[in-house]
């Protein structure tokens, strides 16, 4: 299962760049990126309909098939959806105001999501099968409708005439950018984190809290913690740089999480606080990268003459994809390590289940710090970009589109 998993998500990793760059290349009379918003919903709607309810002789080429065909159109969606916001605006606040309205719909479309199962069990006794397969349905009825709602709610800006950039010096370009190897090595940190402790947090809260009841309303408040905080994080970027409202926010990564070392076993109260607190940091790992990579393409079209928004996105997804599966792989590979067998259960030797303690701290705790020193002074400031921006408006500028 995790070969077919790995195969699907190698084929991901290769089409997110390519599905980048040929949207940021051909302009159709829709724009760049609507037509393929419109392309991935019948995509969408058939591989998640073909996974969550596969026939009785289903094996591992019908989910290798299909989990790729997913993969597929998840990045033909995310990339143009959250390129064409992305390019919205060139203010470096009003950027981060759009990418945390993004950030925001993400959650509450996941609060969404996670209440179909608890409904239905207060309806009725489900299977697993039946929950997954209810919620492929609301994903069938939303998809198309939420397509209609963007295309009709805002328009497409329109990009200047780019000029032809070839590969190599495309490629040279990406490889000599300091500050996006920064950001895309700092995403990858604090992504590695987010899917490390979520890999872990069933185990931690059912064996080391004994709390194996209350997981789902448990992870109800590290959910809703980034929530609460995601506007604390849009004012500092504001007030201050968003490098440095990263610093801010992984400060509080850093820091919280020492709270589950002390956390007592047995208390719902103090487990759903504790939790609220260490999720107030999600949102930032997650909107922070994204609006930063809107002003790293700044300096590239500056550089270049292009503007390759969906590229520099897909990169950015790229990082994230790649970390999010290691801290998962790495997460239960200490759990191996350190002799903890979730087959065992309660069984497990008491030393093993105090050690999730200090597993699902101690690594975190390190990438944060890394991310704190990589944003140090980090080159692209609210008055670089600005410069940046009002140089490749220039008229007679070379950048400026009109070559």
């Amino acid at each position: 299962m995790g070969g077919i998993f790995l195969i699907a998500k190698l084929f991901d990793i290769i089409a997110a760049p390519i599905f980048g760059t040929v949207m940021d290349t051909h302009e159709t009379r829709w724009g760049r990126r609507r037509p393929w918003l419109v392309l991935a919903v019948p995509i969408l709607m058939l591989s998640v309909y073909m996974v969550s309810n596969p026939p009785e002789s289903a094996g591992t080429l019908y989910l290798l098939f299909w989990l790729t065909v997913l993969y597929m159109g998840w990045d033909a969606w995310t990339i143009s959806h959250t390129s064409w916001a992305l390019e919205l605006s060139d203010d470096y606040d009003q950027r981060s105001r759009i990418t945390s309205w993004l950030q925001y719909m993400v959650i509450f479309g996941g609060l969404l999501v996670s209440m179909i199962p608890t409904i239905m069990e207060r309806i009725s006794s489900p299977t697993y099968e039946e929950k997954v397969s209810t919620i492929a349905l609301w994903m069938l009825a939303v998809l198309p409708l939420s397509v209609l709602i963007c295309l009709f709610s805002a328009p497409e800006r329109n990009v200047p005439q780019q000029s032809h950039l070839g590969f190599r010096k495309g490629l040279g370009v990406l490889l000599h950018s300091m500050a996006l190897v920064r950001l895309l090595i700092s995403n990858a940190l604090l992504t590695f984190s987010t899917y490390f402790v979520q890999g872990l947090f069933v185990f931690f809260v059912t064996y080391t809290l004994n709390l194996e009841d209350q997981v789902g309303f448990i992870l109800t408040f590290l959910i809703v913690g980034g929530l609460l905080f995601l506007p604390v994080w849009v004012k500092l970027s504001e007030h201050w740089n968003k490098h440095k409202a990263v610093q801010a926010a992984v400060l509080v990564g850093l820091v919280t999480p020492l709270l589950l070392l002390v956390l007592p076993p047995n208390n719902i109260v103090l487990a759903s606080l504790t939790f609220l607190i260490v999720g107030a940091n999600s949102s930032a790992n997650e909107f922070l990268p994204r609006t930063m990579m809107a002003d790293v393409c700044d300096a590239d079209q500056l550089q270049t003459g292009s503007q390759r928004m969906g590229l520099y996105y897909s990169l950015l997804q790229i990082s994230s994809k790649i970390t999010g599966g290691l801290g998962i792989f790495i997460g239960f590979s200490f759990l191996a390590y350190f002799g903890f067998d979730p087959s065992l259960g309660d069984a497990n030797p008491e030393d093993a289940v105090e050690r999730l303690r200090l597993i699902i701290v101690i690594l975190p705790v390190i990438a944060y710090c890394i991310v704190i020193g990589l944003m140090w002074k980090y080159p692209i400031t609210r008055e670089r970009q600005r410069e940046m921006r009002s140089m490749i408006h220039q008229p007679n500028s070379r950048y400026s589109g009109k070559e």
